[in-house]
This record gives C-alpha cells, structure tokens and sequence, in this order.
C-alpha cells in the first residue's frame, strides 16, 4: 500500500528530495564523478558553484571508506571543505552510475569539543557581565535609598517649620502644638538641628553696660 502512494505521488517526492534540505543527493557517474545534486547538498557543503564535474572526493573521504550499495556507510568530511565531521550516507546503484544519499551530519568529538568550550566561555562571559550588572544596580539601589532618606529628612525639617508660628509681641516665646509657650531657642533646638551660643551685640552692650563694642 505504501508503495502504491509512493508511486502515485512520485512527482511530488522528487520535488521534495530536490528542494529538501534536511537530505543530501548527489548523482554520480561509475567514476565518482558529480553529474548533479540537490539543494540539501549544496546546503551542506555550501560550494561556490555547482559541483557538477567535480570528484566526490572533494566532498567526502572515500579513499579511506569500504562503501558498500545499500548499507549504510559513515564517510568524514574532506579536509577540502573544512568541515571536521562525519556524515552518514547510503549508495544506491544505478544503471549508469551510483546515488548518494546523504542523511546527516555528525560532529567529530575535536569539533564538538571546540565547540563545546566556546559556547562554555561565552556562557562564562554572560554570567560575568550579569554579576557585574547586578553589583553596579545594587549600588545604585543603595545611593538610591540614600538619597531617598536625605530628601525625607529635609522635607521633614521643612514640615516642621512651615506654616504659621505665633510669637509673643513681648518675651517673643513660641506658641506650640499643645497651646504652651516656649523660648525662642528651645523651640529651635526642637524643630532644627541649629545650636545656641550666647553673646551680647553692641546696642545691649551700649545700653547695659555703657560700652560701645
């Protein structure tokens, strides 16, 4: 049944595998020569131009690979590509020449592990740049709260003595919140942080004493 449908939505399977880039096809000559190839090859290897008329092995290592129609074959990478990896592949035989059907690509341990210790460092660097934030944003948040605790204390001293302030015409005491009278430096000393030294200007030197200072 399944290769009823296969056959019946053969036009549609081969626009597929051509278009694919999950699966690699190369069509070759009895000769390993490339006559043509899909796109997910060209994905995978990524050449400058079309391969056609190139050796497979530009692509592939298949001196070095016992490859066998039908089973499949891990084949590394040439060393032309650059690609330090492994890919696995199955050959077909056909009547003029071979298909080879790439279905993935594996790492070598060296490449992985390259790989691994950059995505570890660049991992380390981002936790170094989020420790390094967090100490400047909890400075920050400390001047913040410093600030804050200046501005409420001024405000407070503000508060304390804005309004009204009732004043004997007399003895010039201070009126307070609980209807007493207070001198003028105590009532000071309360709401400020001002303090009191005692002298004599001239004009109560002049008329106390007779002296002019």
């Amino acid at each position: 049944m399944l290769k009823q449908e296969l056959e019946k939505n053969s036009s549609k399977i081969e626009s597929f595998l051509m278009t694919s880039n999950g699966i690699a096809i190369v069509q070759l000559d009895s000769n390993m020569t490339i006559l043509d190839c899909n796109l997910g090859f060209m994905r995978l290897f990524n050449p400058r131009q079309s391969p056609a008329g190139e050796r497979l092995s530009d692509y592939l290592d298949i001196s070095a690979t016992d490859i066998r129609c039908g089973v499949l074959t891990n084949i590394p990478c040439s060393r032309k590509t650059g690609l330090d990896a492994v890919t696995t592949c199955c050959l077909m035989q056909t009547d003029d020449g071979y298909l080879l059907i790439i279905e993935r690509m594996l790492l070598t341990e060296s490449r992985a592990l390259e790989q691994m210790g950059s995505m570890n460092d660049e991992l380390i660097n981002m936790q170094r740049d989020v420790v390094k934030k967090n100490r400047q944003l909890e400075k920050l948040k400390s001047e913040l709260h410093e600030r804050v605790a200046e501005l409420e204390l001024a405000i407070t001293r503000i508060n304390r003595l804005e309004g009204i302030i009732s004043v004997c015409l007399y003895c010039h005491k201070i009126r307070t919140d609980e209807d007493t009278w207070d001198k003028f430096e105590k009532y000071l000393q309360e709401h400020t942080d001002a303090e009191f030294s005692h002298g004599i200007c001239p004009v109560c030197m002049e008329e106390k004493y007779h002296e002019k200072k």
